[in-house]
């Protein structure tokens, strides 16, 4: 999640220096690629907190 986060960043810096809109409409489409792929990243570790937590029935 880290990295996902990192490259939203770095995506971020690179639209703030980009004044061609092209380039910052593709730079725009990663970010939110990123952001997406980090909600995705947190759902799924909850799911394997909620799944580590169950009681085991035998």
């Amino acid at each position: 999640m880290a990295a996902e986060e990192k490259a939203r960043a770095t995506y971020e810096w690179l639209i703030n220096l980009s004044d061609d809109p092209d380039v910052t409409d593709a730079l725009r489409f990663l970010r939110q690629r990123e952001v997406v792929h980090f909600q995705r990243f947190g759902e799924t570790l909850n799911l394997v907190h909620d799944y580590l937590d169950r009681k085991k029935y035998y």
